[in-house]
């Protein structure tokens, strides 16, 4: 289930970089924007540390070919090899060995099986076996033998609850243990242990309430204490003492501001302090340090564009700056130097009503970097002379 539009909206080509330091407050300065505006598009941050950005959608109902390649040292985007096929709401993972893979989605037509694999070292994109069914809004998940779960997901208008284990040695898609429940934008998160946490999501018209982990080479999926609120389109966190923060999200046109914290260990939720602000579709970024930047999002009324920060240690919030344009639908990848990229996006949707989602609106070129410890001298404006 995907949240529907009520009025016009706007897709954003905008960048925003989130650099981490011992501050506290940062920068977020405008920078080179993409060459085409997207929301729904993945970022994956590749071996040699550039930023892979693949597909989406252009603010009305069609899909893009195109991808394109930040590379943080000359903060340009380059040109990468077009998708093989048109696609947003796909899901796209680094593999071991280097090469990205993407999966499923929408194109013109409809939902798509399809999958293709970007290899960098040539600098090329082709085609790969399809999965077993067609799917977006999915999951897709590195398991630590190489292979990856993919889990969920839609297929037309139907939740899924069957997963698809893709093996890299041979590239195909192989029969996985089913799902307890069908869902579509849930979260899946690796832990410490190598299980694979699946939380809520949405299954036929509900937010779900659902908590569910695999084990690598086991038949099935364990069922674990639910959440306190059902919700989709929240963000899934793990945290260096081996916790999951989940924040945000929503259940049918309720968006929420409350976090619940899963601790591995005692197998229970306990609340976390709730953020400032309700946020659905937003992105929550670990930091090096531990803290967890969460940027953009939309609430019942509007977008969002407030950057804040959870401190899980003290249990708090606090606001870092604004990104340069209100947006949710973008992502936000962590860099090498520990900065994070903020990439495009949609603005100006309110949620007003639930149902299977479709782009509009005009789409926008700018682009925007965030540093919290102050920007670099050469991306300051000039000081003015007195």
């Amino acid at each position: 289930m995907v949240v529907a539009v009520g009025v016009a909206a706007f897709t954003w080509a905008s960048t925003d970089l989130f650099e981490v330091g011992n501050s506290n407050v940062g920068d977020l300065v405008q920078v080179e924007s993409m060459s085409f505006p997207r929301a729904d598009h993945t970022a994956v941050l590749m071996d040699d540390g550039r930023v892979l950005v693949l597909g989406g959608g252009d603010g009305e109902t069609f899909s893009y070919l195109s991808a394109e390649i930040y590379d943080p040292v000359t903060r340009t985007w380059e040109k990468s090899p077009n998708l093989g096929t048109p696609r947003r709401d796909h899901r796209s993972v680094l593999l071991q060995d280097g090469r990205v893979l993407t999966t499923g989605g929408l194109d013109h037509f409809g939902i798509t099986f399809t999958a293709e694999i970007f290899d960098p070292g040539s600098g090329e994109s082709a085609a790969g076996r399809g999965m077993r069914s067609q799917r977006a809004l999915h999951t897709l998940t590195p398991i630590s033998d190489g292979r990856v779960l993919v889990a969920g997901g839609m297929s037309g208008v139907t939740p899924l609850e069957f997963t698809d284990l893709f093996n890299p040695e041979n590239g195909r898609f192989e029969a996985g243990p089913d799902l307890n429940g069908p869902r579509a934008w849930h979260t899946a998160t690796t832990l410490e242990d190598g299980r694979i946490l699946i939380v809520g999501g949405s299954g036929f018209g509900q937010a779900r309430q659902s908590v569910e982990a695999l084990t690598p080479g086991a038949e099935g999926f364990d069922v674990l204490e639910p959440l306190e609120t059902a919700r989709f389109l929240h963000t899934a966190t793990l945290i260096p003492d081996g916790r999951v923060v989940v924040i945000g999200g929503q259940e049918t046109v309720d968006v929420f501001a409350t976090v619940e914290i899963y601790d591995p260990a005692t197998g229970r939720w306990t609340a976390g302090a709730s953020m400032p602000d309700q946020r659905t579709q937003h992105t929550a970024t670990l930091l090096n340090d531990g803290r967890i930047l969460v940027a953009g999002g939309f609430n019942v009324v509007s977008d969002i564009d407030d950057v804040s920060i959870y401190d899980p240690k003290r249990d708090t919030w606090s606001s870092v700056g604004t990104l340069s344009n209100a947006r949710g639908r973008h992502t936000a990848t962590l860099l090498n130097d520990g900065s994070v990229l903020i990439v495009g996006g949609i603005d100006d949707t309110p949620i007003t009503e639930v149902g299977f989602f479709e782009l509009s609106g005009v789409p926008r070129p700018e682009a925007d970097l965030f540093f919290p410890d102050g920007a670099p001298a050469d991306l300051l404006p000039d000081p003015v002379e007195r």
